[in-house]
């Protein structure tokens, strides 16, 4: 299970968002970016970001379609 706080940055961060955007986009500091990524990947024993991601896609707690649509409903606006 993952709280709402970490599925905003993981969709941000499956959205190609950098550290310090997605602090930007949810009013946090870098540094809990920072360290909401290493305790996700501590919890899932990934060795990187990028299978955060994969774990959170393939459990259906964060949604390839929805990264997708954010990702390029911003680029058209």
């Amino acid at each position: 299970m993952i709280t709402r706080r970490e599925r905003s940055i993981l969709y941000l961060i499956a959205e190609g968002y950098k550290n310090q955007e997605i602090a930007d986009e949810l009013y946090i500091s870098e540094k809990t970016v920072r360290g909401t990524q290493m305790n996700l990947m501590r919890k899932w024993k990934a060795p990187n970001v990028s299978s955060v991601i994969d774990h959170a896609l393939e459990r259906g707690w964060i949604s390839l379609y929805e990264v997708l649509e954010a990702r390029f409903s911003k680029r058209s606006t």
